[in-house]
């Protein structure tokens, strides 16, 4: 899974290097027989706490993190979010796609609401009318002066409660947010693996080439 979400990025063709931040051994040595490179990192609180550490071990700036459960990620949508940095570095970048009618009792699925462009709100269960929500997507960019930010900010009794790392720095800095029109899905429970595993055969079996 971790490969193929590497791939993806790759397929992106708009970074100058991709790095997995890991800290498990195993990951790391399957990550570099595949001829990618993998950074060590500690125990990490959040995914964007690794990517701190990650990063800061590389001499990294501009950051786009793509999360390891995303191996079907739309490249389009990645090379927005990737652009999208470049002309807005004081800003965290993310991305949405619509909100399906399954997606709204799923409490996997992480929602968002935007507003002229911005993340104004996250959450799990929905307040309020479903039309005012989106799913988030798996990505997050972000300069070295926001993940420092970030990193320096205590985790907030909400983020803890709904693992939700976002609302750590959301109304302390932009979140901008990008729309996608590919509905995707991450792997965030054992029974997404069936799904994403023939979400996969059926890309394979009928892959084109994407521009």
């Amino acid at each position: 899974m971790i490969l193929r979400t590497m791939d993806r990025a790759r397929a992106a063709g708009c970074f100058k290097d991709i790095a997995c931040a890991t800290d498990s051994e195993k990951i790391a040595s399957v990550v570099e027989s595949a001829g990618y490179r993998a950074v060590m990192t500690g125990e990490c609180a959040t995914g964007s706490d690794r990517v701190y550490e990650a990063a800061e071990k590389l001499g990294w700036d501009l950051v786009v993190n793509l999360q390891g459960d995303e191996p079907v990620a739309d490249v389009r949508m990645i090379r927005d979010v990737a652009l999208a940095l470049a002309a807005e570095p004081d800003s965290w970048v993310t991305a949405y796609s619509p909100l399906l009618e399954s997606d709204i009792p799923d409490m996997t699925v992480v929602k968002v609401k935007v507003e002229r462009g911005y993340a104004t709100a996250f959450c799990r269960r929905i307040q309020g009318p479903a039309a005012d929500w989106n799913v988030h997507r798996g990505i997050y960019a972000y300069s070295r002066a926001a993940r420092e930010e970030f990193h320096s900010l205590p985790q907030s009794a909400e983020e803890k409660q709904f693992s939700l790392e976002q609302l750590r720095i959301l109304g302390k800095r932009p979140i901008r947010v990008i729309e996608s029109t590919e509905h995707s899905m991450s792997v965030d429970v054992p029974q997404d693996v069936a799904k994403m595993e023939n979400l996969i055969q059926g890309q394979d079996k009928y892959k084109t080439v994407e521009k």
